[in-house]
């Protein structure tokens, strides 16, 4: 007796139960609300494609509350810098072993992130940013896509190059049927034109063939550790492969942070607290408007246009502040 299950059931079957699995992988970034806002907005990009976001510190008695921030984003080192599999290690004694050792557990793994990550970005002479982490929550959190691989844990080998994207993410969209993959850059600077520049060149060499090549193999090497199970991993890897029908429903999708010096934070001082929050949320679309043209021009001239770029804008303070409280937090040294 024949199967009469066809190919193309097999196929949705299988996106599906891939759907499911990285579903599963999302973890509840609620709590983060209170510290970081959303600016809802129209501004659009001329360039097809690229699809301009705003985030911000929340402000409390008209000021933004910078340090709370760190203090917030910093208890999410551990699942960012750290591989799934390490992380949940942990998790499965909670209930096993005493209160004690659980919550010396935990501290260690804390512990063994904080280093890693500084390790990391010694090694690729990086200044262990804030933004990089900030990524990772953004593009988990409203882009609904999980980290696929901890790529923080692979830098600290000084034989095996890690250029390229600063993190690697993953989505199923049912809707267009596909997978979607997410290559992300971070960039911290006080110029806003500064910040764009640098996204700019980073974002063009990452995409020439090689250098993707690179990434993808990261990837096809490291799945072990991405916390699926073998059929999801499989499923995967087949949109990884070129000989496979299922690589041409896989798209590379650009995830950008920039964070810059935003002088309205200033400006909002002599403003009434209550009044802060409304005012600024003006500024900043204006300020939105202005970059979005700027933006466009920028990817014209990279010859970048058409490529799915999703693009969060950060404006704080000072990023000076910003990195010297998180590098501070984590035991940074200067």
């Amino acid at each position: 007796m024949q199967d009469d299950v066809t190919p193309s059931k097999n196929a949705e079957h299988e996106a599906l139960d891939l759907e499911v699995a990285l579903a599963g992988l999302r973890r509840d970034y609620s709590k983060l609300m209170p510290r970081l806002r959303t600016l809802e907005h129209t501004v659009k990009c001329e360039c097809e494609g690229v699809v301009l976001r705003l985030h911000f510190p929340a402000f409390r008695q008209g000021k933004a509350t910078i340090h709370e921030l760190v203090d917030a984003i910093v208890h999410f080192l551990t699942s960012f810098a750290l591989p799934r599999s390490d992380v949940k290690a942990v998790d499965d004694l909670y209930g096993k072993v005493s209160v004690d050792d659980f919550k010396l557990k935990v501290s260690q793994l804390s512990e063994s992130a904080k280093a890693l990550f500084k390790r990391a970005n010694e090694v690729t002479n990086r200044n262990g940013e804030a933004g990089e982490l900030l990524l990772y929550l953004l593009t988990e959190w409203i882009l609904d896509a999980p980290q696929l691989v901890a790529k923080m844990s692979l830098k600290t080998n000084r034989e095996m190059p890690i250029y390229g994207s600063d993190g690697i993410h993953v989505r199923y969209s049912a809707e267009q049927s596909r997978l979607l993959l997410y290559w992300g850059e971070s960039k911290l600077y006080s110029d806003i034109g500064d910040a764009i520049a640098a996204a700019i060149t980073s974002i063009t060499e990452a995409l020439e063939p090689a250098k993707m090549q690179h990434e993808i193999e990261l990837v096809q090497r490291n799945i072990d550790f991405s916390g699926l199970d073998n059929a999801s991993k499989s499923a995967i890897l087949k949109y990884l492969d070129p000989y496979d029908d299922a690589y041409n429903e896989r798209h590379d999708v650009t995830t950008c942070l920039l964070g810059f010096n935003f002088d309205a934070f200033h400006a909002l001082a002599s403003t009434q607290p209550e009044k802060t929050d409304a005012e600024f949320v003006k500024l900043a679309e204006a300020k939105l408007k202005e970059l979005a043209p700027k933006l466009a021009k920028a990817i014209k001239a990279a010859n970048l246009v058409n490529r799915p770029i999703e693009i969060f804008f950060f404006p704080v303070p000072s990023v000076q502040e910003l990195r010297d409280l998180f590098q501070a937090k984590i035991g940074w040294k200067s």
